[in-house]
């Protein structure tokens, strides 16, 4: 008998490692796979209105003083579901494809992804300097939407990212690297999914808009 607990007892150890490795990778791919599809929603959305600015927020639909954010753009028109229409307090976050699985599905206010403040901007800002589909140079490695915390607590998602990420350990929202090795989950604006580092983001330019002509 205490033979054979030792063996449950060895397997169990080895196991539980075994298990965690297993769920993160899932968490991964789920993670990945809803990047994709909030990805191409976005994408989709703008295809259809060349030439509109990127924007962070747009027209209220309910009429209210506090502007939409994109999440709800994207959703409320039909590009990706999640979102009933009826009221601009209903998140998306939580719901099918919004929320990063490895995210706080209670306390994140969009489910951990967002898109690049600085390439969406606000509508007043967007008129003057606003950033066009078309302009982006760079599009396979260009930040369009992926895993973001708010503060301090990685579980907590926000829907901008700081563009600068020298930045990141001050008060604006930063990338995080949630999955394992620390590897940030990106769409990139070509609409491929890819996993980095945060040194490789810190590194590279994959936040920054590669832009060189006015709007």
């Amino acid at each position: 008998v205490l033979v054979v607990i030792s063996i449950i007892v060895v397997l169990v150890i080895i196991g539980f490692p075994l298990a965690r490795g297993m769920r993160e990778s899932a968490r991964t791919t789920v993670c990945m796979g809803n990047l994709k599809q909030v990805g191409g929603a976005i994408l989709m959305y703008y295809s259809e209105r060349p030439g509109q600015p990127l924007l962070l927020n747009g027209k209220n639909l309910q009429d209210l003083e506090k502007p939409v954010i994109w999440p709800l753009i994207v959703a409320s028109e039909g590009y990706l579901s999640g979102w009933d229409g009826r009221t601009q307090s209903t998140k998306p976050c939580g719901k099918d494809v919004w929320t990063c699985p490895a995210s706080d599905y209670v306390s994140s206010n969009y489910g951990g992804f967002g898109v690049v403040e600085g390439i969406f901007k606000y509508p007043a800002e967007a008129a003057i300097s606003g950033v066009r589909m078309h302009q982006i140079e760079r599009p396979a490695s260009t930040w369009l939407v992926g895993d973001v915390m708010m503060g301090k607590d990685p579980k907590k998602g926000w829907y901008a990212l700081w563009k600068n990420p020298s930045a990141w350990s001050g008060g604006h929202a930063p990338a995080v690297g949630r999955h394992p090795k620390g590897h940030v989950n990106i769409c990139m604006f070509d609409g491929h999914v890819e996993s980095l580092t945060m040194d490789q983001l810190r590194s590279g330019r994959y936040t920054q808009p590669a832009i060189t002509t006015a709007p």
